[in-house]
């Protein structure tokens, strides 16, 4: 049963000051943010700080960034930028606020709220999206014209901080991830300049290589025609999960590749689902390994997307997370270690890769996991202490047969992180954030750091 809590009443003297080891700027400094920008600057203290401060997971409600500055536009970003060279204060993006490790918000930088950059614009078949656009706008806006971009289910995450990630949902098979459709970004770089970035070493960087290069104010990328999608899923008994998982595995990563299929394991069963391009009766026999009793459908595209959001406004939550990509197929020993995994409490969601994901190389784009069988979100909501447990024990479990980490799965709690999401791209990373922001204004938890 996944819990949610009510956002923290927090009594009005706790506002006024800065938590212990929390950075508290100069009025003077502040004074100077404010004439600089349109936008509101709200610090400990103002009306509406408190609600401009959290973001979608409760875990960070205690965090209190020395100011949020919510932009009217590109030109607020880069007055921002040039004041904090001005005064080294340091600086985070956030675009939707779902980061899984805080990193959209800070004890120490600004946050530079980008919700209000929410442009969602179409021609010629290419999408230029603001980094505050949500993806159930994305999805509505771009069906209407008969066209998509591969992206996420939750319809309030944003496309800033996904497409840097990488991003990866339920057309990503067929698509590849987000990242793989861009074709451009507009930024404000450390030093306050806008640019278009549209090849070299800071676009490669920039697709995959997560918020610590720059801030993106638009995105461009290659949108794909539809029309009609089908849908399953299928729910085995607690006593099928091995066997659930064992048939998902052989078939799901090598599936067709307008078919993602993922499996979810918990405690007390197993449910696979997933989305096809093409039609309902074509979409039964080709989930036939997967046995059990599938149910299936079709309707148009932007009616799938929606199924598959649930509501339109989830309520903010609490929740720890982590992952690990799988490149061999399970044998025994891993399939139980699986299970075991899920007899935490922890539930495990395997996304099936293969087709347009794994199809460029590893050093095409800064996002590293291109030969991976599928990909493992172990995650658990509830008190936090207890989800922390429950993630942390269920990833130990699975851990000797995975690798790596999703950047957009990050987790506080894991050693090396920055290694896990980069492999091998990780050195390239740190030349370019040498090159594009040495003195390292750009800061997100578990952000790239200059070498």
């Amino acid at each position: 049963m996944i819990t949610r809590r009510d956002l923290i009443a927090r009594g009005a003297a706790a506002m006024l000051l800065p938590a212990l080891g929390e950075a508290a700027i100069p009025r003077n400094r502040i004074r100077a943010l404010r004439d600089a920008v349109r936008g509101r600057v709200l610090t400990p203290g103002d009306s509406g700080y408190n609600a401009a401060r959290v973001v979608f997971n409760t875990r960070w409600d205690g965090v209190r960034p020395p100011a949020v500055v919510q932009v009217r536009d590109t030109a607020d970003v880069r007055a921002v930028v040039r004041w904090a060279d001005r005064y080294d204060v340091p600086l985070v993006a956030r675009s939707g606020g779902h980061g899984y490790s805080g990193n959209s918000t800070s004890r120490s930088a600004v946050v530079v709220d980008l919700d209000r950059l929410d442009q969602i614009r179409f021609s010629d078949g290419i999408a230029t999206l603001g980094p505050g656009a949500r993806l159930g706008d994305v999805y509505a806006r771009l069906a209407a014209r008969g066209v998509t971009i591969p992206a996420g289910s939750c319809p309030t995450v944003a496309v800033g901080g996904l497409v840097l990630g990488g991003g990866m949902g339920l057309a990503g098979r067929a698509m590849g991830l987000t990242c793989d459709r861009v074709r451009s970004f507009d930024i404000v770089d450390a030093e306050g300049r806008r640019r278009r970035v549209d090849d070299g070493a800071l676009f490669w960087a920039l697709r995959g290589g997560g918020g610590s290069f720059a801030i993106v104010t638009a995105v461009r990328l290659r949108t794909r025609r539809v029309s009609n999608a089908a849908f399953f899923s299928i729910s085995y008994p607690r006593g099928a999960r091995e066997e659930a998982l064992a048939r998902w595995d052989a078939f799901a990563p090598r599936a067709p590749s307008d078919l993602t299929a993922i499996l979810t394991l918990t405690g007390e069963g197993a449910t696979a689902f997933g989305q096809y391009l093409g039609s309902a009766p074509q979409l039964r026999r080709l989930i036939a390994p997967l046995g059990g009793s599938p149910s299936v459908g079709s309707a148009d595209y932007l009616t799938v997307q929606r199924r598959w959001a649930g509501r339109d406004d989830p309520p903010r939550s609490a929740f720890a997370a982590s992952s690990t990509y799988v490149t061999k197929r399970l044998g025994g020993n891993g399939r139980r270690a699986f299970l075991d995994a899920a007899d935490t409490g922890a539930t495990l969601i395997l996304d099936a890769y293969g087709g347009a994901i794994n199809r460029p190389d590893r050093d095409d784009t800064a996002f590293p996991h291109r030969a991976a069988r599928f990909r493992v979100q172990v995650l658990s909501y509830a008190a936090i202490p207890t989800a922390r447990d429950r993630v942390k024990r269920a990833r130990r479990s699975v851990a000797p047969y995975g690798t790596g980490a999703y950047a957009n799965y990050a987790d506080p709690d894991l050693t090396n992180a920055t290694r896990n999401y980069y492999g091998a791209n990780l050195e390239r990373l740190r030349r370019v954030k040498r090159e594009v922001d040495p003195g390292n204004r750009f800061r997100p938890a578990q952000g790239i750091r200059p070498t």
